[in-house]
């Protein structure tokens, strides 16, 4: 959802699921299911996709799985577009120890997404940036005080970390997924609600 570069905690918008996501997953956490370029909706031209530059990003996002594959994660390979997913079996979770070593470790060989493969959100209307605005002073309001606000065009800033962002202590990502609870009608126009006390995050 939002443009190119996404904070760790931005995993989708709407029920809740800016901050569930974050709330308790593992895999959680990554990003919209792919560690890289695109996401539903966004598909590349063929004749893009057969460029010298994406040939070469495709190639160092197999280098990075290679690298994290002998640091024992069974990563999956990337798709045809460099894209990795991250909610695959053998993918740990964000605070595992050992993942986020090898994340810098494999650093090395991360390189920018091509433009040929940036995904295109769609514009938003005056109405839904408002809303977007509302969502993030009603997130601070309650409990999340870093939560920021999104840019002129609505969107929030994207991380491209392949899931390395910031691991969240097990209280920091109760208090996400709660004022998540309370303030996602806010992203529709709606007065902010009460959380559910039954309701838990999951990944």
């Amino acid at each position: 959802m939002p443009s190119r570069r996404r904070r760790s905690w931005f995993v989708g918008l709407g029920a809740t699921a800016l901050v569930v996501a974050l709330a308790a997953c593992g895999a959680e956490d990554q990003p919209p299911a792919v560690a890289t370029a695109g996401g539903p909706g966004t598909q590349p031209s063929t004749t893009a996709a057969a460029t010298g530059v994406v040939a070469e990003y495709v190639e160092a996002q197999r280098q990075w799985v290679a690298c994290l594959r002998e640091r024992g994660f069974q990563v999956p390979d990337p798709d045809p577009r460099g894209r990795v997913d991250l909610r695959a079996p053998g993918v740990p979770k964000k605070g595992d120890p050992k993942w986020m070593e090898a994340q810098k470790t494999c650093a090395k060989y991360s390189v920018p997404i091509p433009d040929e493969l940036e995904e295109k959100p769609p514009a938003l209307t005056a109405e839904e940036v408002g809303h977007r605005r509302a969502y993030a002073r009603c997130m601070r309001e309650n409990g999340v005080a870093d939560f920021p606000d999104p840019g002129p065009d609505g969107y929030w800033p994207q991380d491209n970390d392949n899931g390395g962002g910031p691991a969240v202590s097990e209280q920091q990502a109760a208090a996400q997924y709660r004022a998540g609870q309370i303030c996602e009608p806010v992203l529709h126009g709606q007065p902010s609600t009460t959380p559910d006390p039954n309701a838990t995050g999951r990944g």
